[in-house]
């Protein structure tokens, strides 16, 4: 008898750990996600944002919202105030989204979308000129540090040779 009591103990005990309990509270849907998910973005919480909106599409896999969730993730990486993410980080979201297969709800959006960021993009590394940090820490020309460079292999060659002939006549 109490070996039937510890065994019915025992599954009810693995039942209950198996099955997680509910919370009583409805899923969210797609578009209240979206309103929170806008809340936080207008509160500049853009990382509480992208969390909520992993979470949704880890939550809904397979499905259509869930799949569409990745526009909006690009969305808001592409945004200028975003400071977790860069232009670049979105055009590849972006990329991601739009070579899913099946019908996208936001294809035309994420395409403008791209097509702009790319723009963007492009038009901040055309206007930056390449510099970089010299050896005295002040900043130069890429070509300037080229040609700086040069120079110093041009000396260092020049010692070698110097060094090499007075090795060759130790006596001079």
């Amino acid at each position: 008898m109490k070996k039937q009591i510890a065994i019915v103990l025992i599954s009810g005990a693995l039942a209950c750990a198996s099955n997680p309990k509910p919370t009583g509270l409805p899923a969210p849907s797609f578009s209240q996600v979206l309103s929170v998910v806008q809340k936080r973005i207008e509160a500049q919480d853009y990382r509480g944002g992208d969390k909520l909106l992993a979470d949704y599409a880890f939550a809904n896999k397979g499905t259509d919202e869930g799949r569409e969730i990745a526009f909006w993730r690009a969305l808001y990486m592409v945004d200028p105030n975003n400071k977790n993410a860069s232009i670049a980080q979105g055009i590849r979201a972006l990329d991601i989204y739009l070579a899913q297969d099946g019908n996208l709800w936001y294809r035309t959006q994420a395409e403008v979308l791209r097509r702009t960021a790319s723009a963007l993009e492009g038009q901040r590394v055309a206007v930056v000129p390449r510099q970089i940090v010299g050896r005295d820490t002040v900043f130069v020309s890429r070509e300037d540090e080229i040609n700086a460079l040069r120079d110093q292999l041009a000396k260092a060659n020049a010692e070698i040779e110097r060094i090499k002939k007075r090795l060759a006549n130790p006596g001079r």
